[in-house]
């Protein structure tokens, strides 16, 4: 222990007596950083990330570091929180591998705004090693480039103020308290009871940032002037909600595998989450009305994979008319994205399974007989996992979504 102390006195201490001191915060929304040691001389930083482990995987870090000397390069080094966290479904404590907490190349803003990506870092030990050069005296580095439900709320606010076809609205308040912002877009004089819905929700975990981004580009895509886009939103109803999981992404935790449980095991007939609740009345709603089409829940998937993924029920989970339009978006991704990833699930299970609680599962039992419904995942890990390639996936979604319609 002595040895220990000796060892972060001697990394805190500055070797420079006129060097800079390097201040660290992490006290605004979605930060999350708990600060190991600072060397001022080198400009490096050691963190671990911050969350708590019972609101979710704890591999989210985001923080801000002010007065830096802009002349010289910042480094981050970022060690695995090593928490034992539910494995899953069965809820078995488990060790979170490293590989969560490092993504290969972090984000990075001068002014908390726009974000870019980091240099590949180099992994060391039982560190990742990030190397910026800030060009600022004030510098953000998060996990990933962050998306804050004041971010959805001021998005929101910045297209309807902007274009009359689209509608804010509150999808629900969550249990501690935030509004969850939602978005509906619907152009011309088409009544809503003929026009076919589309539900697109994300971050129902907390940390996969990406989700957002994602819906973004597609709320973007379906604000232009792109004939595709005009087209959808003059024939369909879609809803869009950046981002579910208020809760966990305010406070800088992980969400995922959250107690006691997270978002999307929550599709139950008495969900724990009202933001959950609320999306199943909505879709409820939609249903009864004999028009809801097309569900896309938004998330990033593991470490190592590097390409569009997707979730895919089984048949037996579907009304009749719905397994030909599945396929039939299947070739349209792959037309649109080249290689993608399928995840396809066995038939439904006699008996009640976890599986059964997750979103797509839930809304291709209680919609419409030709209602299809996917888990998509966009890779978080990759050069082009930033702020524009988020988007472009998300106007790549939208046209297969206009496509598909198109086509009936």
């Amino acid at each position: 222990m002595k040895i220990v102390s000796l060892l972060i006195l001697a990394f805190l201490a500055c070797k420079n007596p006129r060097c800079q001191e390097l201040r660290v915060t992490t006290s605004f929304e979605s930060g999350s950083a708990r600060v190991l040691g600072i060397d001022n001389a080198t400009q490096t930083i050691r963190i671990i990330p911050a969350g708590d482990p019972k609101r979710g995987m704890p591999n989210w870090w985001n923080l801000r570091i002010d007065s830096i000397n802009s002349n010289k390069p910042v480094f981050l080094e970022v060690l695995s929180s090593g928490e034992l966290v539910q494995g899953g479904p069965s809820g078995n404590l488990r060790k979170l591998p490293p590989d969560w907490t490092w993504p290969d190349r972090a984000a990075y803003s001068t002014d908390g705004k726009i974000w870019k990506h980091t240099p590949a870092g180099i992994r060391e030990g039982n560190y990742m090693r990030y190397r910026i050069e800030p060009g600022s005296s004030t510098l953000w580095i998060a996990w990933g480039p962050p998306f804050t439900p004041t971010d959805a709320a001021a998005f929101i606010q910045h297209l309807t103020q902007k274009h009359p076809f689209m509608k804010a609205f509150t999808l629900a308040q969550s249990r501690e308290g935030r509004n969850v912002p939602a978005l509906k877009i619907s152009e011309g004089s088409k009544p809503d009871l003929q026009r076919p819905a589309i539900w697109v929700q994300a971050r129902q975990h907390a940390w996969e940032v990406g989700g957002s981004w994602v819906a973004v580009g597609l709320a973007e895509w379906l604000a232009g002037e792109d004939k595709e886009a005009v087209w959808l939103r003059r024939y369909a109803d879609i809803y869009i909600i950046p981002l579910m999981d208020v809760d966990h992404v305010a406070t800088g935790d992980g969400g995922k595998h959250a107690l006691p449980h997270d978002h999307n095991r929550d599709w139950a007939p008495t969900p724990h989450w009202p933001e959950v609740a609320a999306s199943q009345q909505y879709i409820r709603r939609l249903a009864e009305e004999g028009r809801m089409n097309i569900f896309l829940d938004l998330h990033n998937p593991a470490p190592g994979n590097k390409v569009q993924t997707m979730y895919v029920l089984d048949k037996t989970y579907m009304g009749k008319e719905a397994f030909p339009r599945q396929e039939r978006f299947i070739e349209l991704l792959k037309e649109e994205f080249g290689k993608i990833k399928q995840h396809r699930n066995g038939p439904k299970p006699s008996v009640a399974t976890p599986e059964e609680l997750v979103s797509e599962a839930w809304v291709l039992e209680n919609a419409n007989p030709n209602t299809i419904g996917f888990c998509i995942e966009t890779p978080w890990n990759a050069p082009k996992s930033t702020t524009a390639g988020y988007r472009a996936v998300g106007e790549s979604l939208g046209r297969v979504m206009g496509k598909l319609l198109y086509t009936l």
